[in-house]
């Protein structure tokens, strides 16, 4: 048995409660060491200073936040996070320099608005995710959020599933496209329509990304809203008993007992677990690859309109979320349903009357934030990187600002695509997703000169979709001061060589790896 499942096997990850709040009384110095990691059960992650300080995960169902929830982590990161909040790809909060001894404060006010940190982190069921515009203007199949908050609300702080051989992500979409990215979920809900008109979803199972990803399997089942929680919870038990996966932690994911059995084996026992036969899966399904919401987007109700604004690499000032909420109120938007989070780590402002859009768009922080992004800040995501987590390499989100304003510098768009994404990712754990990107960057290290530096891999042509593919790194281990020149040439390259019309996603799928690897490959000058 590995350390971390003897600890998890001796404490509960959420039995760590009371020595939490006895180390905010004494000192977070208290602490069993085994059980700082069990803290992330509560949504927190220890920097990798090892000073006190640590980062709090906040859940946020799909995103979607009361005003209350809004003004209250605004609250929350000035006071206590030397104000600043981050934006995640699972449609949550981060705050970083969190102090143990204002943490029953924080619970305090997390509870009083509904919000929790329980499941956040953790070998556990994490955040349910899924479409950003759930109720408003998508052509909407079924409900997906009112199926995520049955999801949530079963297994919060159910310790049936507590102890899992590892993290576990859910995504529901009961939208059209099926935004919420299901395919890198260990389960994925998308919603379909059964041959007599039954409105619910299909299911998918054992997707996943870091070093060894997988895009989640289609596993032939049909489920209505009402079975989704127990049939999931069945998917999970089956996860949870699945010996083999805690051998290893690196093959721990659901995606290597999907491996291991297969789909089909994996149904069987499934309908075992439910104890009846399940309904097959509605082959025509969405594309599954999803719109990332920004700009004013039209809602079912046309008084209404939604207006999607890019947060550069989904970090916040307090001031600035909190200005959001006091936009939302100015220009009479629902206060039930003040904001939304997306996966690309931005912002939406939903419920906001047609009328009362001119004056929001003209709005100082509407232009800051700016539902008209330039083509590299538009699709930047990136993880925590170097500066608070111990797993990256490298730092990136402030040097993927500077990317971007380099790159808008230098590159003319020219049919890139709209939705052209480059993500940039710390460490090959892929917290920023950079193997579905169409140029994905992952932090590693170079020994330069005797010396280890900062480099990075780069990926070209991933992507989600009908075909989904991921990116294939095309070049290894360039230094930090020859990245920019490096992108440059890759859309260079783009540029010289793609067909009129064809957008860079569409050119990186026709272009084998190799051509891009011999191209950005360095000469090396003959010696003399």
């Amino acid at each position: 048995m590995s350390k971390i499942e003897r600890i998890k096997a001796e404490t509960d990850g959420l039995d760590v409660l009371p020595e939490l709040l006895r180390a905010a009384r004494e000192g977070w110095e208290t602490l069993s060491p085994d059980h700082v990691g069990l803290l992330k059960w509560y949504g927190l992650y220890a920097h990798n200073t090892g000073d006190g300080h640590f980062m709090l995960r906040t859940k946020v169902i799909q995103g979607k936040l009361t005003l209350d929830q809004v003004e209250t982590m605004a609250g929350i990161a000035e006071e206590f996070g030397r104000g600043i909040i981050d934006c995640t790809t699972r449609q949550c909060f981060q705050i970083h320099w969190i102090r143990l001894e204002h943490i029953p404060e924080i619970f305090a006010r997390l509870e009083r608005v509904g919000l929790t940190s329980s499941g956040a982190c953790g070998d556990i069921t994490r955040n349910v995710v899924g479409c950003t515009l759930a109720g408003l203007g998508h052509e909407e199949i079924v409900d997906g959020y009112a199926t995520s908050e049955a999801i949530h609300e079963y297994f919060l702080d159910n310790k049936l599933y507590s102890n899992l051989p590892r993290k576990y992500k859910i995504s529901v979409t009961g939208c059209a496209e099926d935004c919420a990215r299901g395919l890198i979920n260990d389960i994925a809900l998308s919603g379909a329509i059964a041959e007599d008109g039954t409105r619910g979803f299909n299911l998918r199972v054992g997707g996943g990304l870091s070093t060894q990803p997988r895009f989640a399997r289609w596993m032939d089942v049909f489920l209505t809203p009402e079975e989704c929680p127990e049939v999931i919870a069945a998917m999970t038990g089956i996860f949870r008993d699945a010996e083999e996966n805690r051998k290893a932690r690196g093959k721990a994911r659901l995606k290597f007992l999907v491996d291991r059995v297969g789909p089909e084996a994996l149904r069987e026992e499934l309908e075992r677990r439910v104890g009846r036969p399940l309904r097959p899966g509605v082959q025509k399904a969405p594309g599954l690859n999803g719109d990332d919401h920004i700009g004013v987007l039209p809602q079912a109700d046309d008084a209404y309109r939604t207006v999607g604004m890019v947060v550069p690499v989904g970090r916040l000032k307090a001031s600035q979320l909190q200005g959001l909420g006091d936009l939302a109120r100015k220009h009479g938007a629902r206060e039930d349903d003040a904001l939304r989070l997306t996966h690309q780590q931005n912002v939406l402002l939903p419920w906001i009357p047609a009328e009362n859009v001119d004056a929001l768009l003209l709005e100082p922080l509407v232009q800051e934030l700016t539902p008209t992004p330039t083509l590299f800040q538009r699709g930047l995501q990136t993880c925590t990187g170097k500066e608070f987590c111990g797993l990256a390499k490298v730092h990136t989100k402030g040097r993927a600002v500077e990317i971007a304003k380099f790159l808008d510098e230098h590159v003319r768009p020219n049919g890139h695509g709209e939705d052209f994404r480059l993500h940039f990712a710390g460490c090959s754990s892929s917290c920023a997703q950079h193997q579905i990107a169409d140029v994905g960057i992952e932090g590693v290290l170079k020994k330069v000169d005797g010396e280890f530096v900062e480099a990075m891999d780069i990926r070209i042509g991933g992507h989600l979709g009908e075909n989904p593919k991921f990116g294939d790194v095309v070049i290894k281990k360039v230094p930090n001061w020859e990245l920019n020149d490096t992108l440059l040439r890759i859309f260079t390259l783009y540029e010289t060589h793609h067909a009129e019309g064809e957008t860079f996603r569409d050119f990186a799928a026709r272009t084998e790896p190799q051509w891009w690897t011999d191209e950005l490959t360095p000469v090396e000058e003959p010696v003399a």
